[in-house]
Protein backbone atom coordinates (compact mmCIF):
# COMPACT_ATOMS: atom_id res chain seq x y z
CA UNK A 1 0.00 0.00 0.00
CA UNK A 2 2.57 2.30 0.70
CA UNK A 3 5.68 0.75 -0.49
CA UNK A 4 8.04 3.78 -0.99
CA UNK A 5 7.29 5.12 2.67
CA UNK A 6 8.46 0.96 3.67
CA UNK A 7 11.52 1.76 1.60
CA UNK A 8 12.27 5.22 3.46
CA UNK A 9 11.86 3.01 6.83
CA UNK A 10 14.47 0.36 6.06
CA UNK A 11 16.83 2.84 4.34
CA UNK A 12 16.63 4.75 7.94
CA UNK A 13 17.83 1.34 9.24
CA UNK A 14 19.85 -0.37 6.92
CA UNK A 15 22.02 3.00 6.52
CA UNK A 16 23.02 3.11 10.12
CA UNK A 17 26.65 1.54 11.12
CA UNK A 18 26.38 -1.18 13.38
CA UNK A 19 27.68 0.02 16.72
CA UNK A 20 28.27 -3.57 18.28
CA UNK A 21 29.99 -6.40 17.37
CA UNK A 22 28.45 -9.95 18.01
CA UNK A 23 32.22 -11.17 18.99
CA UNK A 24 31.92 -8.88 22.14
CA UNK A 25 32.53 -10.28 25.35
CA UNK A 26 28.37 -8.54 26.38
CA UNK A 27 27.61 -11.33 23.82
CA UNK A 28 26.89 -15.21 24.92
CA UNK A 29 28.12 -18.27 23.70
CA UNK A 30 25.31 -21.09 23.81
CA UNK A 31 25.55 -22.63 27.34
CA UNK A 32 23.89 -23.52 30.32
CA UNK A 33 24.36 -20.28 33.19
CA UNK A 34 23.16 -18.57 35.79
CA UNK A 35 22.21 -15.03 36.16
CA UNK A 36 19.88 -12.85 38.86
CA UNK A 37 17.54 -12.05 35.84
CA UNK A 38 16.66 -13.78 32.31
CA UNK A 39 15.13 -11.56 29.48
CA UNK A 40 13.25 -12.74 26.69
CA UNK A 41 13.23 -10.43 23.95
CA UNK A 42 15.82 -7.45 23.17
CA UNK A 43 13.27 -4.91 22.08
CA UNK A 44 12.14 -1.65 22.83
CA UNK A 45 11.39 -3.08 26.50
CA UNK A 46 13.61 -6.00 26.66
CA UNK A 47 17.17 -4.31 26.49
CA UNK A 48 15.43 -1.17 28.28
CA UNK A 49 14.90 -2.82 31.15
CA UNK A 50 17.70 -5.15 30.99
CA UNK A 51 20.14 -2.36 30.81
CA UNK A 52 18.53 -0.55 33.92
CA UNK A 53 18.78 -3.74 35.88
CA UNK A 54 22.50 -4.09 35.29
CA UNK A 55 23.00 -0.90 36.21
CA UNK A 56 21.28 -1.54 38.93
CA UNK A 57 23.94 -4.09 40.33
CA UNK A 58 22.56 -7.02 38.87
CA UNK A 59 23.65 -10.04 35.98
CA UNK A 60 21.02 -9.77 33.30
CA UNK A 61 21.03 -12.16 30.21
CA UNK A 62 18.67 -11.39 27.15
CA UNK A 63 17.50 -13.69 25.06
CA UNK A 64 16.67 -12.17 21.63
CA UNK A 65 15.70 -14.84 18.28
CA UNK A 66 16.99 -12.40 16.01
CA UNK A 67 20.24 -10.32 15.41
CA UNK A 68 21.37 -6.69 14.34
CA UNK A 69 19.08 -4.73 12.42
CA UNK A 70 21.61 -2.92 11.04
CA UNK A 71 23.67 -5.51 9.04
CA UNK A 72 20.23 -7.53 8.47
CA UNK A 73 17.87 -7.48 5.83
CA UNK A 74 15.13 -4.52 6.36
CA UNK A 75 12.80 -4.99 3.31
CA UNK A 76 9.38 -5.67 5.16
CA UNK A 77 8.72 -8.42 3.07
CA UNK A 78 11.51 -10.49 3.98
CA UNK A 79 12.17 -9.47 7.18
CA UNK A 80 12.45 -11.37 10.39
CA UNK A 81 9.66 -11.75 12.11
CA UNK A 82 7.07 -11.19 9.10
CA UNK A 83 3.71 -13.19 10.19
CA UNK A 84 1.25 -14.14 7.97
CA UNK A 85 -2.93 -13.49 9.29
CA UNK A 86 -5.91 -15.43 8.53
CA UNK A 87 -7.70 -13.71 5.94
CA UNK A 88 -9.54 -10.95 7.42
CA UNK A 89 -13.87 -9.54 6.68
CA UNK A 90 -12.04 -6.36 8.46
CA UNK A 91 -10.28 -5.97 5.24
CA UNK A 92 -12.28 -7.16 2.61
CA UNK A 93 -11.08 -10.77 3.31
CA UNK A 94 -7.70 -10.49 2.34
CA UNK A 95 -4.41 -12.10 4.81
CA UNK A 96 -2.21 -8.95 5.61
CA UNK A 97 0.90 -9.55 6.61
CA UNK A 98 1.93 -8.48 10.47
CA UNK A 99 5.50 -7.05 10.38
CA UNK A 100 7.37 -7.79 13.86
CA UNK A 101 10.71 -6.35 15.41
CA UNK A 102 12.76 -9.70 15.69
CA UNK A 103 15.87 -8.48 16.23
CA UNK A 104 18.12 -6.28 18.61
CA UNK A 105 16.07 -3.04 19.12
CA UNK A 106 12.52 -5.09 18.59
CA UNK A 107 9.74 -2.86 17.25
CA UNK A 108 11.65 0.01 17.77
CA UNK A 109 14.05 -0.73 15.02
CA UNK A 110 11.10 -1.45 12.57
CA UNK A 111 8.71 1.07 13.25
CA UNK A 112 7.46 4.64 11.97
CA UNK A 113 9.75 5.76 14.38
CA UNK A 114 7.21 8.63 16.20
CA UNK A 115 7.26 9.93 18.99
CA UNK A 116 3.93 10.74 20.89
CA UNK A 117 3.06 9.80 24.43
CA UNK A 118 -0.60 9.38 25.39
CA UNK A 119 -2.97 11.94 27.69
CA UNK A 120 -3.51 13.01 31.05
CA UNK A 121 -6.85 11.55 31.71
CA UNK A 122 -5.48 8.26 30.11
CA UNK A 123 -3.30 7.60 32.23
CA UNK A 124 -5.46 8.48 35.17
CA UNK A 125 -7.74 5.59 33.74
CA UNK A 126 -4.71 3.26 33.37
CA UNK A 127 -4.65 4.00 37.15
CA UNK A 128 -8.22 3.93 38.22
CA UNK A 129 -8.07 0.50 35.76
CA UNK A 130 -5.07 -1.52 37.65
CA UNK A 131 -5.78 0.48 40.90
CA UNK A 132 -2.35 1.86 41.36
CA UNK A 133 -1.77 5.83 41.56
CA UNK A 134 1.56 5.34 40.48
CA UNK A 135 0.25 5.44 37.05
CA UNK A 136 -1.21 8.59 36.45
CA UNK A 137 0.45 11.59 34.96
CA UNK A 138 2.40 12.93 37.31
CA UNK A 139 4.17 9.79 38.40
CA UNK A 140 4.94 8.90 34.85
CA UNK A 141 6.24 11.51 33.27
CA UNK A 142 9.55 11.43 35.39
CA UNK A 143 9.84 7.85 33.44
CA UNK A 144 8.69 9.21 29.53
CA UNK A 145 11.47 11.72 30.47
CA UNK A 146 14.05 9.54 31.46
CA UNK A 147 14.04 7.43 28.58
CA UNK A 148 14.16 10.47 25.83
CA UNK A 149 16.13 13.46 25.01
CA UNK A 150 15.52 15.79 22.50
CA UNK A 151 17.02 17.93 19.85
CA UNK A 152 15.68 20.81 18.99
CA UNK A 153 15.72 22.16 15.20
CA UNK A 154 18.57 23.97 14.41
CA UNK A 155 19.45 27.39 12.01
CA UNK A 156 20.17 25.80 8.48
CA UNK A 157 18.06 23.04 8.35
CA UNK A 158 16.44 22.21 5.01
CA UNK A 159 13.05 22.75 6.46
CA UNK A 160 11.77 26.03 4.83
CA UNK A 161 10.14 28.88 7.28
CA UNK A 162 6.84 27.81 7.23
CA UNK A 163 7.24 24.36 8.01
CA UNK A 164 9.71 25.03 10.79
CA UNK A 165 8.17 22.79 13.68
CA UNK A 166 8.41 25.17 16.74
CA UNK A 167 5.54 22.87 19.08
CA UNK A 168 7.54 21.40 21.60
CA UNK A 169 8.57 21.21 25.38
CA UNK A 170 12.45 21.07 26.17
CA UNK A 171 11.13 20.79 29.76
CA UNK A 172 9.33 17.07 28.90
CA UNK A 173 12.79 15.56 28.16
CA UNK A 174 15.72 14.24 30.09
CA UNK A 175 18.87 16.34 29.13
CA UNK A 176 21.23 13.26 29.19
CA UNK A 177 17.95 11.04 28.11
CA UNK A 178 19.57 7.70 25.67
CA UNK A 179 16.37 7.68 23.52
CA UNK A 180 16.97 10.25 20.81
CA UNK A 181 14.19 12.41 19.67
CA UNK A 182 13.96 15.41 16.73
CA UNK A 183 12.34 16.60 13.77
CA UNK A 184 13.62 15.66 10.54
CA UNK A 185 15.78 18.19 9.14
CA UNK A 186 14.16 17.93 5.84
CA UNK A 187 10.30 18.30 5.37
CA UNK A 188 7.58 17.96 2.28
CA UNK A 189 5.05 20.59 1.07
CA UNK A 190 2.07 18.13 1.98
CA UNK A 191 2.69 18.46 6.04
CA UNK A 192 2.52 22.43 5.28
CA UNK A 193 -0.82 22.55 3.51
CA UNK A 194 -2.53 20.02 5.64
CA UNK A 195 -1.36 22.49 9.00
CA UNK A 196 -2.96 25.17 6.91
CA UNK A 197 -6.36 23.04 6.52
CA UNK A 198 -6.66 22.21 10.28
CA UNK A 199 -6.19 25.62 11.52
CA UNK A 200 -9.16 26.70 8.79
CA UNK A 201 -10.98 24.31 10.08
CA UNK A 202 -10.74 25.63 13.53
CA UNK A 203 -8.62 23.11 15.41
CA UNK A 204 -6.41 24.03 17.45
CA UNK A 205 -2.70 23.82 17.50
CA UNK A 206 -0.75 22.18 20.31
CA UNK A 207 2.51 24.58 21.18
CA UNK A 208 3.85 21.98 23.82
CA UNK A 209 3.90 19.14 20.98
CA UNK A 210 2.52 15.96 21.43
CA UNK A 211 4.79 15.04 24.53
CA UNK A 212 2.99 17.01 27.65
CA UNK A 213 -0.20 14.96 28.21
CA UNK A 214 -2.53 16.55 25.30
CA UNK A 215 -3.34 15.59 21.90
CA UNK A 216 -6.26 16.92 20.58
CA UNK A 217 -5.19 19.26 18.06
CA UNK A 218 -2.62 19.05 15.28
CA UNK A 219 1.24 19.50 14.82
CA UNK A 220 4.57 18.35 13.36
CA UNK A 221 5.14 14.89 14.30
CA UNK A 222 8.45 14.14 16.68
CA UNK A 223 10.96 11.07 15.58
CA UNK A 224 13.33 9.29 17.28
CA UNK A 225 15.96 9.90 14.56
CA UNK A 226 19.24 11.24 16.28
CA UNK A 227 19.87 14.59 15.23
CA UNK A 228 23.99 14.37 15.17
CA UNK A 229 23.76 11.65 12.76
CA UNK A 230 20.19 11.41 11.09
CA UNK A 231 19.97 7.55 11.86
CA UNK A 232 17.25 6.02 14.07
CA UNK A 233 17.67 5.76 17.14
CA UNK A 234 16.22 2.47 19.19
CA UNK A 235 16.61 0.77 22.26
CA UNK A 236 19.62 -1.20 20.78
CA UNK A 237 21.51 2.01 20.14
CA UNK A 238 20.55 3.74 23.03
CA UNK A 239 20.34 1.19 26.00
CA UNK A 240 22.73 -1.78 24.84
CA UNK A 241 26.13 0.43 24.96
CA UNK A 242 24.80 1.45 28.24
CA UNK A 243 23.92 -2.46 30.02
CA UNK A 244 27.70 -3.25 27.51
CA UNK A 245 29.74 -1.06 30.13
CA UNK A 246 28.46 -2.62 33.13
CA UNK A 247 30.00 -5.82 32.34
CA UNK A 248 27.25 -7.72 33.62
CA UNK A 249 25.02 -8.19 30.67
CA UNK A 250 24.38 -10.79 28.27
CA UNK A 251 23.07 -11.13 24.84
CA UNK A 252 22.27 -14.03 23.58
CA UNK A 253 21.50 -13.37 19.64
CA UNK A 254 19.69 -15.68 17.04
CA UNK A 255 18.36 -17.58 20.04
CA UNK A 256 14.87 -18.90 20.43
CA UNK A 257 13.03 -19.12 24.06
CA UNK A 258 11.50 -22.39 23.36
CA UNK A 259 9.79 -22.34 27.08
CA UNK A 260 9.76 -20.75 30.46
CA UNK A 261 11.15 -23.33 33.26
CA UNK A 262 8.85 -23.74 36.81
CA UNK A 263 9.48 -25.87 39.90
CA UNK A 264 6.76 -25.82 41.11
CA UNK A 265 4.51 -22.38 40.61
CA UNK A 266 7.65 -20.64 40.35
CA UNK A 267 10.05 -19.48 37.18
CA UNK A 268 13.59 -20.51 37.90
CA UNK A 269 14.73 -20.10 33.85
CA UNK A 270 14.13 -20.57 30.45
CA UNK A 271 14.93 -23.10 28.06
CA UNK A 272 16.67 -21.81 25.14
CA UNK A 273 17.94 -22.78 21.71
CA UNK A 274 20.88 -21.56 19.44
CA UNK A 275 21.76 -22.90 16.40
CA UNK A 276 20.28 -26.18 17.13
CA UNK A 277 21.54 -26.16 20.55
CA UNK A 278 19.62 -25.92 23.46
CA UNK A 279 20.71 -24.74 27.17
CA UNK A 280 19.18 -23.28 30.03
CA UNK A 281 19.40 -20.46 31.42
CA UNK A 282 18.93 -20.36 35.49
CA UNK A 283 17.18 -17.08 36.57
CA UNK A 284 18.17 -16.58 40.36
CA UNK A 285 16.04 -13.47 40.97
CA UNK A 286 13.12 -13.55 38.08
CA UNK A 287 12.52 -14.62 34.31
CA UNK A 288 11.60 -11.17 32.98
CA UNK A 289 9.06 -11.72 29.68
CA UNK A 290 9.29 -9.07 26.85
CA UNK A 291 8.97 -11.00 23.75
CA UNK A 292 5.86 -8.60 22.18
CA UNK A 293 2.13 -8.92 21.91
CA UNK A 294 2.55 -11.93 19.62
CA UNK A 295 5.18 -13.81 21.15
CA UNK A 296 4.54 -13.12 25.28
CA UNK A 297 1.45 -15.25 25.32
CA UNK A 298 2.75 -17.56 23.06
CA UNK A 299 5.54 -18.29 25.51
CA UNK A 300 2.96 -18.22 28.40
CA UNK A 301 1.02 -20.99 27.01
CA UNK A 302 3.38 -23.51 25.76
CA UNK A 303 5.10 -23.36 29.18
CA UNK A 304 1.43 -23.68 31.40
CA UNK A 305 0.41 -20.28 31.77
CA UNK A 306 -2.95 -19.66 30.30
CA UNK A 307 -6.73 -20.75 29.21
CA UNK A 308 -6.80 -24.38 30.41
CA UNK A 309 -8.35 -25.76 27.80
CA UNK A 310 -6.39 -24.77 25.03
CA UNK A 311 -3.24 -25.92 27.34
CA UNK A 312 -4.45 -29.45 27.82
CA UNK A 313 -5.93 -29.38 24.05
CA UNK A 314 -2.15 -29.19 23.40
CA UNK A 315 -1.28 -31.72 25.82
CA UNK A 316 0.34 -29.18 27.92
CA UNK A 317 0.71 -29.17 31.74
CA UNK A 318 -1.44 -26.54 33.32
CA UNK A 319 0.67 -24.17 36.35
CA UNK A 320 -1.87 -21.42 36.22
CA UNK A 321 -5.13 -21.24 34.30
CA UNK A 322 -5.45 -17.74 32.97
CA UNK A 323 -8.02 -17.09 30.67
CA UNK A 324 -6.75 -13.69 29.15
CA UNK A 325 -3.66 -14.52 28.32
CA UNK A 326 -3.56 -14.01 24.36
CA UNK A 327 -7.12 -12.53 24.55
CA UNK A 328 -8.29 -8.81 24.37
CA UNK A 329 -6.52 -7.62 21.59
CA UNK A 330 -5.82 -4.10 20.73
CA UNK A 331 -4.66 -2.42 17.48
CA UNK A 332 -5.08 0.61 15.52
CA UNK A 333 -6.07 -0.44 12.15
CA UNK A 334 -5.46 2.39 9.48
CA UNK A 335 -6.58 3.10 5.76
CA UNK A 336 -6.32 6.42 3.67
CA UNK A 337 -7.63 8.92 1.29
CA UNK A 338 -5.16 9.83 -1.63
CA UNK A 339 -5.06 12.63 -3.55
CA UNK A 340 -2.80 13.95 -6.41
CA UNK A 341 -1.14 17.25 -5.72
CA UNK A 342 0.44 20.33 -8.17
CA UNK A 343 3.75 20.27 -5.87
CA UNK A 344 6.36 17.40 -5.52
CA UNK A 345 5.66 14.36 -3.17
CA UNK A 346 7.66 10.72 -2.73
CA UNK A 347 5.80 9.84 -5.82
CA UNK A 348 8.73 11.50 -7.77
CA UNK A 349 11.42 9.56 -5.84
CA UNK A 350 9.30 6.30 -6.61
CA UNK A 351 8.72 7.22 -10.23
CA UNK A 352 12.52 8.05 -11.02
CA UNK A 353 15.30 5.73 -10.06
CA UNK A 354 18.42 8.20 -11.10
CA UNK A 355 16.30 10.82 -8.44
CA UNK A 356 16.11 8.13 -5.98
CA UNK A 357 19.47 7.08 -6.43
CA UNK A 358 20.79 10.80 -6.13
CA UNK A 359 18.73 10.91 -2.70
CA UNK A 360 20.39 7.70 -0.98
CA UNK A 361 23.78 9.23 -2.66
CA UNK A 362 22.85 12.88 -0.56
CA UNK A 363 22.07 10.79 2.48
CA UNK A 364 25.29 9.09 2.82
CA UNK A 365 27.48 11.85 1.45
CA UNK A 366 26.14 14.37 4.48
CA UNK A 367 23.25 13.01 6.10
CA UNK A 368 20.57 15.29 4.31
CA UNK A 369 17.26 15.01 1.63
CA UNK A 370 14.37 13.13 1.79
CA UNK A 371 15.42 10.06 3.01
CA UNK A 372 16.19 11.74 6.57
CA UNK A 373 11.86 11.77 6.68
CA UNK A 374 9.99 8.66 7.22
CA UNK A 375 7.07 10.59 5.86
CA UNK A 376 4.52 11.43 8.13
CA UNK A 377 5.18 14.92 8.67
CA UNK A 378 1.99 16.47 10.30
CA UNK A 379 -1.05 14.67 12.65
CA UNK A 380 -4.14 15.79 14.09
CA UNK A 381 -5.89 14.31 16.39
CA UNK A 382 -9.63 14.56 16.81
CA UNK A 383 -12.88 13.18 18.73
CA UNK A 384 -15.06 12.94 15.96
CA UNK A 385 -17.96 13.03 18.71
CA UNK A 386 -17.33 16.68 19.05
CA UNK A 387 -17.94 17.25 15.58
CA UNK A 388 -21.35 18.02 14.51
CA UNK A 389 -21.22 16.76 11.13
CA UNK A 390 -20.71 13.17 12.31
CA UNK A 391 -23.93 10.96 12.41
CA UNK A 392 -23.00 8.90 15.17
CA UNK A 393 -26.03 5.69 16.14
CA UNK A 394 -26.67 6.33 19.85
CA UNK A 395 -24.68 3.20 20.48
CA UNK A 396 -21.77 4.73 19.15
CA UNK A 397 -22.30 7.75 21.03
CA UNK A 398 -22.43 6.00 24.31
CA UNK A 399 -19.55 3.83 23.13
CA UNK A 400 -17.60 6.47 22.77
CA UNK A 401 -17.92 8.85 25.65
CA UNK A 402 -16.97 5.94 27.54
CA UNK A 403 -13.75 6.97 27.22
CA UNK A 404 -11.86 10.06 28.75
CA UNK A 405 -12.57 13.32 27.33
CA UNK A 406 -9.11 13.83 26.37
CA UNK A 407 -8.80 10.53 24.14
CA UNK A 408 -8.87 10.89 21.09
CA UNK A 409 -11.29 8.98 18.46
CA UNK A 410 -8.66 9.41 15.44
CA UNK A 411 -5.59 10.20 14.21
CA UNK A 412 -5.15 11.87 10.68
CA UNK A 413 -1.57 11.76 9.42
CA UNK A 414 -0.22 13.16 6.56
CA UNK A 415 2.07 11.34 3.85
CA UNK A 416 3.45 12.11 0.77
CA UNK A 417 2.78 8.72 -1.10
CA UNK A 418 -0.49 6.84 -2.78
CA UNK A 419 -1.64 5.10 0.11
CA UNK A 420 -4.94 3.27 -1.15
CA UNK A 421 -4.99 -0.35 -2.36
CA UNK A 422 -2.83 -1.47 -5.11
CA UNK A 423 -0.45 0.74 -6.85
CA UNK A 424 -0.68 4.36 -7.38
CA UNK A 425 -3.04 4.86 -10.83
CA UNK A 426 -0.06 6.70 -12.86
CA UNK A 427 3.57 7.28 -13.04
CA UNK A 428 3.28 10.94 -13.50
CA UNK A 429 1.34 12.40 -10.78
CA UNK A 430 2.57 13.47 -7.17
CA UNK A 431 0.08 11.68 -5.22
CA UNK A 432 -0.19 12.44 -1.26
CA UNK A 433 -2.50 10.79 1.80
CA UNK A 434 -4.36 11.34 4.82
CA UNK A 435 -3.81 7.98 6.83
CA UNK A 436 -6.30 7.39 9.03
CA UNK A 437 -5.69 5.37 12.65
CA UNK A 438 -8.57 4.45 14.56
CA UNK A 439 -7.65 5.55 17.90
CA UNK A 440 -10.46 4.07 20.17
CA UNK A 441 -10.71 0.99 18.65
CA UNK A 442 -13.41 -1.05 20.15
CA UNK A 443 -12.46 -4.34 17.73
CA UNK A 444 -10.72 -7.03 20.05
CA UNK A 445 -8.79 -9.71 18.37
CA UNK A 446 -6.57 -12.52 20.17
CA UNK A 447 -3.69 -14.62 19.90
CA UNK A 448 -3.48 -18.01 20.60
CA UNK A 449 -1.15 -21.48 20.29
CA UNK A 450 -0.78 -23.85 17.10
CA UNK A 451 1.03 -26.00 18.31
CA UNK A 452 3.32 -26.86 22.17
CA UNK A 453 6.24 -25.61 20.31
CA UNK A 454 7.31 -21.29 20.68
CA UNK A 455 9.16 -21.92 16.97
CA UNK A 456 5.56 -22.77 15.22
CA UNK A 457 3.82 -19.05 14.98
CA UNK A 458 0.73 -18.58 16.56
CA UNK A 459 -2.78 -17.73 15.32
CA UNK A 460 -3.50 -13.93 15.38
CA UNK A 461 -6.76 -12.83 14.40
CA UNK A 462 -6.71 -9.06 14.51
CA UNK A 463 -10.63 -9.21 14.02
CA UNK A 464 -10.28 -5.12 12.29
CA UNK A 465 -13.30 -3.44 11.73
CA UNK A 466 -15.97 -6.07 14.00
CA UNK A 467 -17.35 -3.63 16.32
CA UNK A 468 -20.05 -1.48 15.00
CA UNK A 469 -18.69 1.73 16.35
CA UNK A 470 -15.39 0.94 14.52
CA UNK A 471 -17.11 0.66 11.51
CA UNK A 472 -19.34 4.20 11.85
CA UNK A 473 -15.97 6.16 13.13
CA UNK A 474 -14.12 4.91 9.94
CA UNK A 475 -16.78 6.37 7.30
CA UNK A 476 -16.90 9.57 9.75
CA UNK A 477 -13.19 9.91 9.23
CA UNK A 478 -13.25 9.91 5.90
CA UNK A 479 -15.95 12.51 5.85
CA UNK A 480 -13.99 14.32 8.21
CA UNK A 481 -10.74 14.54 5.74
CA UNK A 482 -13.30 15.30 2.96
CA UNK A 483 -13.93 18.23 4.75
CA UNK A 484 -10.37 19.33 5.13
CA UNK A 485 -9.69 18.70 1.72
CA UNK A 486 -12.85 21.13 0.93
CA UNK A 487 -10.57 24.39 2.22
CA UNK A 488 -9.73 27.05 0.45
CA UNK A 489 -5.70 25.96 1.13
CA UNK A 490 -5.94 22.20 -0.02
CA UNK A 491 -8.46 23.10 -2.83
CA UNK A 492 -5.59 25.49 -4.34
CA UNK A 493 -3.08 22.50 -4.71
CA UNK A 494 -5.24 19.12 -5.21
CA UNK A 495 -5.14 18.54 -9.04
CA UNK A 496 -8.70 19.13 -10.26
CA UNK A 497 -9.69 19.32 -6.68
CA UNK A 498 -10.36 15.64 -7.62
CA UNK A 499 -9.90 12.63 -4.96
CA UNK A 500 -8.04 9.95 -6.26
CA UNK A 501 -9.18 7.11 -3.81
CA UNK A 502 -12.12 6.05 -2.87
CA UNK A 503 -13.12 9.15 -5.22
CA UNK A 504 -15.66 11.56 -4.77
CA UNK A 505 -18.32 9.67 -6.24
CA UNK A 506 -17.93 7.31 -3.37
CA UNK A 507 -20.68 8.80 -0.97
CA UNK A 508 -23.15 6.07 1.05
CA UNK A 509 -22.15 5.28 4.10
CA UNK A 510 -21.94 1.53 2.72
CA UNK A 511 -19.83 2.32 -0.29
CA UNK A 512 -17.21 4.11 2.36
CA UNK A 513 -16.62 1.37 4.52
CA UNK A 514 -16.02 -0.86 1.52
CA UNK A 515 -13.85 1.03 0.35
CA UNK A 516 -12.21 1.50 3.54
CA UNK A 517 -11.77 -2.35 3.93
CA UNK A 518 -10.58 -2.78 0.59
CA UNK A 519 -7.35 -0.88 1.79
CA UNK A 520 -7.59 -1.36 5.37
CA UNK A 521 -4.02 -2.10 6.98
CA UNK A 522 -2.77 -1.37 10.43
CA UNK A 523 -0.49 0.98 12.54
CA UNK A 524 1.51 -2.69 13.75
CA UNK A 525 0.32 -1.62 17.34
CA UNK A 526 -0.82 -5.09 18.74
CA UNK A 527 -1.58 -5.16 21.94
CA UNK A 528 -2.66 -6.01 25.50
CA UNK A 529 -2.83 -9.76 25.15
CA UNK A 530 -0.93 -10.05 28.47
CA UNK A 531 -3.78 -7.53 30.25
CA UNK A 532 -2.76 -5.68 33.68
CA UNK A 533 -5.15 -5.35 36.06
CA UNK A 534 -6.55 -5.96 39.44
CA UNK A 535 -5.84 -9.73 41.32
CA UNK A 536 -9.30 -10.33 41.67
CA UNK A 537 -9.95 -10.05 37.79
CA UNK A 538 -10.45 -13.10 35.85
CA UNK A 539 -9.11 -11.54 32.61
CA UNK A 540 -6.48 -9.78 34.00
CA UNK A 541 -2.70 -11.62 33.29
CA UNK A 542 -0.59 -9.56 35.16
CA UNK A 543 -0.61 -6.92 38.02
CA UNK A 544 0.08 -3.26 38.06
CA UNK A 545 3.89 -4.28 38.66
CA UNK A 546 4.02 -7.15 35.59
CA UNK A 547 3.95 -9.73 37.60
CA UNK A 548 2.03 -12.73 36.20
CA UNK A 549 -0.88 -13.61 38.53
CA UNK A 550 -0.84 -17.30 39.71
CA UNK A 551 2.93 -17.79 39.35
CA UNK A 552 5.78 -16.29 41.44
CA UNK A 553 9.19 -14.68 39.81
CA UNK A 554 7.62 -14.00 36.43
CA UNK A 555 6.71 -10.88 34.88
CA UNK A 556 5.59 -9.47 31.41
CA UNK A 557 7.04 -5.90 30.80
CA UNK A 558 6.16 -4.99 27.29
CA UNK A 559 3.42 -3.65 24.98
CA UNK A 560 1.40 -6.94 25.57
CA UNK A 561 0.79 -5.96 29.55
CA UNK A 562 -0.54 -2.66 29.12
CA UNK A 563 -4.19 -2.45 30.21
CA UNK A 564 -5.44 -1.12 26.70
CA UNK A 565 -3.52 0.55 23.91
CA UNK A 566 -2.96 4.18 24.67
CA UNK A 567 -4.12 6.97 21.88
CA UNK A 568 -0.95 8.50 20.62
CA UNK A 569 1.89 5.59 19.57
CA UNK A 570 3.00 2.79 21.83
CA UNK A 571 6.51 3.42 21.41
CA UNK A 572 6.38 6.32 24.27
CA UNK A 573 4.70 4.28 26.56
CA UNK A 574 6.62 1.03 26.38
CA UNK A 575 10.04 2.76 26.99
CA UNK A 576 7.95 4.36 30.08
CA UNK A 577 6.93 1.25 31.36
CA UNK A 578 9.99 -0.43 31.12
CA UNK A 579 11.91 2.44 33.31
CA UNK A 580 8.81 2.25 35.31
CA UNK A 581 8.88 -1.24 36.15
CA UNK A 582 13.00 -1.47 36.39
CA UNK A 583 13.03 1.30 38.79
CA UNK A 584 9.93 -0.97 41.29
CA UNK A 585 12.10 -3.72 41.12
CA UNK A 586 15.40 -1.88 42.06
CA UNK A 587 13.66 0.01 44.76
CA UNK A 588 11.82 -3.29 45.89
CA UNK A 589 8.65 -1.66 45.40
CA UNK A 590 7.25 -5.07 43.65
Amino acid sequence: MVALRQLILSALASFSSAQHSPLGSAFGIPGNASYDYVVIGGGTAGLTIATRLAQGGHTVSVIEAGGFYEVENGNRSVVPGLLGLPSSPGADGRSIPYTRGKCLGGSSARNALGYLRPTIGTMQRWADVVGDPSFVWNNTIKYFKKSTGFTPPRPGEERPANSTATDYDLSAFSPNGPVQVSFPAFTFALGSWILAAADALGLPRLPQGLESGRLLGHTWVPVTIDAENRERSTSETAYLALGEKTQRLTVFTHTMAKQIIFHGTTATGVRAEAAGVPFVLSANKEVILSAGAFQSPQLLMVSGVGPADTLIQFDIHVIANRSGVGQNMWDNPLFAVSYAFDFQTSSAYQNNPTLFAEAVEQYNANRSGFLTNPGDDVVSFEKLLNVSSANFSAKAQRDLADFPADWPDVLLASTPVYAGPGLAPDTVNNYGSFVIGLEAPLSRGYVTINSSDASIPPIINPQWLTHPTDQEVAIAAVRRIRQYAATPQLQSVILGGKEVFPGLNVTSDEDILAAIRSGLGTYYHASVTCRMGMANDSMAVVDSKGRVIGVNALRVVDVSAMPFLPPGLPQAVVYMLAEKQAEDILTGSS
